[in-house]
């Protein structure tokens, strides 16, 4: 409770604050962000609020209440130095990408998140790592700062929830979980919108790419181990963004002999952007290895390699330890 009561008596105290999320963004950061922003204004006390993504919104998120006043990090209306820099659902300072001078030359940084990975790298941390999400965090600060919870608050939070339980699936989802988001629903959320929005509404060159990653998949270890990979050449060939990859790894993890599934992605910058996804092999801990981090069954990091090479460093990694967890089995 020491970091939530140090957060909240310096939010009464800022007129100035930016709300960051990470590279890449889902569900959780995005909603999380909006929400976090609604919230505070509510106070009546912060002259200036700005909520800050770096790139372009993904598609699937474009419905989130108030997404449309989100803010680059260059855009010319920020200040150089806040009061008071928020992340959500970051779970180390490389996250923040473009966005990392904000929180640095803020006059005090809070780090609101989930990952057991966490590096605690601001002034204020607020990690809770058995909760499901950030979004289940921040509702915590809905009752303790005594604000309404608005339906487009409850929206934003509820998106947060879903998403990084895989629509209620994964193992993260436990009662209090639930409990809160009944709380949001009697607060007006749309549970079936929200739904279909997240996971039934592709667009078609997502489809085309998704199905040719998962086509061209490669299957190793008696089919324990799926990995896929997407160039930029492949994201071109179907007009499609990065974030449009997003499920593929769910997809090969779902095959009944796989224990993990990765997909291998190249950035802009010509590095390899790995993700992990296991039905029980603790991932995080490989990806850990290389940098980078996340939860037990869905992690990923960034090789400093192209493709090729990238797949050639981690799968020996993998491959050695989906054979202890075999032999352990």
């Amino acid at each position: 409770m020491e970091a939530i009561n140090k957060l909240i008596e310096i939010i009464k105290k800022a007129k100035s604050l930016v709300i960051l999320s990470h590279v890449g963004p889902d569900g959780d950061t995005l909603g999380s962000m909006l929400a976090l922003k609604e919230i505070l204004a509510q106070l009546g006390t912060i002259d200036k609020i700005d909520a800050i993504i770096v790139g372009k919104i993904p598609d699937l998120y474009t419905f989130l209440p108030g997404i449309a006043e989100v803010k680059n990090p260059g855009d010319k209306n920020l200040y150089q130095n806040y009061d008071l820099s928020i992340t959500v659902d970051c779970g180390s300072i490389d996250r923040l990408g473009d966005s990392v001078d904000l929180f640095r030359n803020a006059k005090a940084s809070a780090n609101i998140d989930h990952h057991v990975s966490n590096t605690n790298f601001a002034q204020i941390n607020w990690i809770e790592p058995k909760a499901s999400s950030t979004g289940q965090i921040l509702y915590k600060i809905i009752e303790l700062l005594k604000v309404n919870l608005t339906k487009n608050i409850a929206t934003n939070l509820y998106t947060a929830i879903l998403t990084d339980t895989g629509g209620f699936k994964f193992e993260n989802t436990k009662p209090e979980t639930l409990q809160i988001c009944a709380k949001l629903l009697e607060a007006g959320v749309d549970p079936t919108f929200i739904y279909k929005k997240c996971y039934e509404s592709k667009t078609l060159s997502m489809v085309r790419l998704q199905a040719r990653a998962v086509d061209q998949a490669v299957f190793l270890d008696d089919n324990k181990i799926a990995y896929a990979s997407v160039t930029r050449q492949l994201l071109d060939l179907f007009g499609a963004y990065d974030d449009h990859v997003d499920g593929i790894s769910e997809t090969l993890r779902q095959v009944n002999t796989v224990e993990v599934a990765l997909v291998f992605k190249e950035t802009i910058k010509g590095d390899t952007k790995v993700s992990f996804r296991s039905n029980g092999l603790n991932v995080c801990e490989i990806a850990r290895f290389f940098g980078g981090g996340g939860h037990k069954l869905a992690a990923g990091c960034t090789v400093q390699k192209n493709i090729p090479d990238s797949i050639n460093e981690v799968l020996p990694i993998v491959k050695k330890q989906v054979s202890k967890l075999s032999l352990n089995s």
